[in-house]
């Protein structure tokens, strides 16, 4: 075995993370050729100074809120991202509505076999039994487009939230909430207040983790809900 490919196998060897091609035989070898080889030992000697070295170097510990920023990424990432998402949020648009568009002229065809239906039993309990009909209550018109709602506000502490809420006078803090299908916060932005960034990271972990009732279109879950929440007199605690 050559002086070159020892040195590049080094490392491997090192870790004992050699390539499977070389098998025990391989590993024998570049023994074999260290211990003839002052050149290469002397490599080995380098690279297990650096493997000390990096050893003793301090490992620095995540912050606290490393998986809030995370979340709040990917989330910012789907909701704002590049071309391909802004192409993925139109074509989701128009699919919404051509579905909005063709399925109300279902409605017709169905209506039109429920009155047909209503109005052959009207006639024939009116001519079979001479019986007056009771009048019968309207239905109530179907909702079609519902919009997101809160379900469950996520019960993390909110001190600077409340702290604002005591000493912000008769102005509370208002954020939009931008709700996907699955019923989950993907954004927000603050309409109204002062948010530093302490109480920034506080909104982040409310809102992201509470429960929304997404946006229903024709009893469907639909991406695009906005859900406006006031912010004023707090009292959660987790």
């Amino acid at each position: 075995m050559t002086c070159g490919r020892v040195m590049r196998l080094l490392p491997g060897y090192l870790d004992g993370a050699l390539p499977d091609t070389l098998g025990p035989e391989g590993h024998a070898s570049i023994g074999s050729h260290l211990e003839t080889c002052p050149s290469c030992r002397r490599e080995l000697e380098r690279y297990r100074r650096i493997q000390r070295i990096m050893s003793l170097a301090p490992r620095p510990s995540p912050p606290a809120d490393l998986g809030v920023r995370i979340l709040l990424a990917v989330s910012n990432s789907r909701a704002f991202g590049g071309f391909g998402a802004r192409l993925r949020r139109t074509t989701n648009r128009l699919d919404l509505m051509l579905e909005n568009i063709l399925e109300p002229l279902a409605l017709p065809a169905t209506g039109g076999i429920v009155v047909a239906l209503f109005v052959f039993a009207l006639v024939y309990q009116v001519l079979g039994t001479g019986m007056p009909v009771g009048a019968a209550t309207p239905d109530s018109p179907t909702n079609l487009l519902q919009p997101a709602r809160l379900e469950a506000l996520a019960g993390f502490q909110m001190t600077k939230l409340e702290e604002m809420t005591r000493t912000g006078g008769q102005h509370p803090l208002l954020v939009e909430a931008m709700v996907n299908a699955d019923g989950q916060a993907v954004s927000y932005r603050v309409i109204s207040g002062q948010v530093d960034e302490n109480m920034q990271r506080e909104l982040d972990q409310v809102l992201f983790f509470s429960r929304f009732r997404p946006q229903m279109s024709f009893g469907r879950p639909t991406s695009g809900g906005r859900v406006i929440l006031s912010f004023s007199q707090i009292r959660v605690r987790g």
